[in-house]
């Protein structure tokens, strides 16, 4: 066989090319889906490298140094073999080099062995040199131990091929066409498995070979194509950068993937703030938004609306998404969060501007009209509207000027506030003139109540500027129904009615709609 003369070279050649791919592949050692390929291409150069060194050294001792030097890269080769797989199919890997170190302590104890195994003999029963096909090599015959440990370090490229083959399964034809590369390359070093023993292929460094289509097409898929990757580069810059928070959930309520915005927000909508969000538990969003943790639950796909309390103020909005609908068993979701604080503060903002008075803070005359009229009846209650106004305001404007004048309206607003804000509803429906709608249980109680409103108001005093001190007087009309079929209009006009009359009958009065002064009717 003319071809094995150049044996050595082209495990150099193989050597050379497996470095130059690492080295390239280097640049990519951060982006999601790469992290681990560039490692694995320099175990297989240096594979390459010491079967080289094993079948030009010229004595027996050099060759059992260059056999052992082996060992190292061809264990950890099927370990990263699995975490390039892990990485390329799934995004959620936070927790795949811990997983590596831990799966590498058998393998760190077999290296150790195998340098020791002089002294005791526990990982080889017979070492020897063989010659196959003018090739000389280190033959050894394993023991149990040995034979053990081959087969634990031989099941991570078995599992990287199944994790390869079931993501590909559900991908879409689009991915499975264009990565039929990357499992073809792969199925090499994994069939070499069970196939050399059987072919009974003995020479020395043909395993190195087996790794090379591997990384071949490792590399150009994963690497020189990015449209042939499960997560193409550009797919990644587009979802790092997307301004709305996406989060892939897997059927298991575990996070496959998430951008920062994403990430961002979960947190602020879950309260908590984990280093990563990746391969965490979706539940703590879910216990803090009872109405989205029912539609997720069931796999139900809508848009909803979450607040979150606090001084902040924030708002989003969230879309599930069942991301492959399947009636009979769980599926997975996509969360997709967009900020909407913003656009409610402005909405909050229109709806201030259209519903309260910029001056008073109280609602204004269209709005309180229009939540009265939806103000309806309590079982056992019925509805007071007491309406009144400054006395002698204008005399307030005159003597102190238009600012001292609303001065007054703004301090009477805020004592009106302070009384009705949680009982009643007040507003501002002219100049001077306030309206409150509230329940009472008879009209002798609503009239109480208007009663101890107009002695509030005569007792408290008004500060202007530090040096101006005045006395404010309210008059009152206030009409009392428990009828459900009375209008606002009518309301309105018998307490304006009612309010005339105070006015024009001594002011800083209450009466009562087609009554006399509240004091003539406590002389009757």
């Amino acid at each position: 066989m003319p071809w094995i003369q150049g044996y050595p070279y082209y495990l150099i050649m193989g050597s050379i090319l497996s470095l130059y791919m690492g080295v390239k592949a280097y640049q990519f050692r951060k982006t999601p889906g790469r992290r681990y390929l560039w490692i694995l291409m320099l175990l297989v150069s240096w594979i390459f490298a010491a079967t080289a060194g094993e079948i030009m050294a010229s004595f027996f001792g050099a060759k059992l140094w260059w056999k052992n030097l082996q060992q190292p890269p061809l264990f950890m080769s099927t370990i990263f073999t699995y975490a390039v797989i892990k990485d390329y199919v799934s995004r959620s890997t936070a927790e795949l080099p811990r997983r590596l170190f831990l799966y590498s302590i058998p393998v760190f104890a077999y290296v150790l062995l195998i340098f020791t195994d002089s002294y005791h003999h526990l990982m080889r029963s017979e070492v020897g040199v063989a010659i196959e096909a003018g090739i000389s090599g280190v033959m050894v015959q394993p023991t149990l131990l040995s034979m053990c440990l081959i087969a634990y370090d031989q099941l991570f490229g078995v599992y990287a091929l199944y994790l390869l083959t079931v993501s590909m399964w559900g991908a879409p034809k689009y991915y499975l066409r264009r990565n039929l590369l990357l499992l073809g390359g792969l199925l090499v070093p994994v069939a070499s498995i069970f196939l050399l023993p059987i072919l009974k292929i003995t020479v020395t460094g043909f395993t190195a070979f087996t790794y090379l289509p591997a990384t071949i097409a490792a590399y150009f898929t994963v690497f020189r194509d990015p449209y042939l990757a499960l997560y193409p580069l550009d797919k990644n810059k587009i979802f790092e950068n997307m301004k709305d928070g996406i989060v892939v959930i897997d059927p298991h309520d575990i996070i496959m993937d998430i951008n920062e915005n994403g990430a961002m927000m979960l947190s602020d909508l879950s309260g908590e703030w984990p280093s990563t969000w990746l391969g965490k538990n979706i539940t703590p969003l879910l216990v803090q938004h009872t109405e989205l943790a029912q539609a997720y639950r069931q796999r139900r796909a809508g848009e909803y609306e979450i607040e979150v309390a606090g001084p902040a103020g924030s708002y989003y909005g969230v879309s599930l998404i069942v991301t492959e609908p399947n009636e009979l068993e769980t599926t997975g979701m996509l969360l997709v969060f967009s900020d909407q604080s913003e656009k409610k503060r402005y909405e909050r903002e229109l709806l201030h501007q259209a519903t309260v008075d910029d001056l008073t803070g109280l609602y204004n005359r269209r709005h309180f009209m229009g939540l009265v009229q939806k103000h309806g009846l309590r079982e056992g209650k019925g509805t007071a509207l007491l309406l009144f106004d400054i006395d002698d305001f204008k005399l307030i404007n005159d003597t102190y000027g238009h600012l001292a004048g609303d001065q007054a309206l703004v301090d009477l607003s805020s004592k009106i506030l302070s009384v009705y804000k949680d009982i009643g509803i007040s507003g501002r429906v002219g100049g001077e003139e306030f309206a409150v709608c509230f329940f009472a249980s008879s009209e002798a109680a609503a009239l109480e109540e208007a009663e101890f409103f107009r002695t509030m108001i005569r007792e408290h005093v008004v500060n202007l500027d530090g040096r101006n001190f005045i006395s404010l007087t309210v008059s009152i009309g206030i009409v009392f129904t428990q009828r459900g079929d009375v209008t606002f209009e009518t309301l309105y006009r018998e307490a304006d009615e009612a309010l005339y009359l105070s006015k024009t009958t001594g002011k800083d009065k209450v009466t009562l709609g087609g009554q006399p002064p509240v004091g003539e009717v406590l002389k009757s």
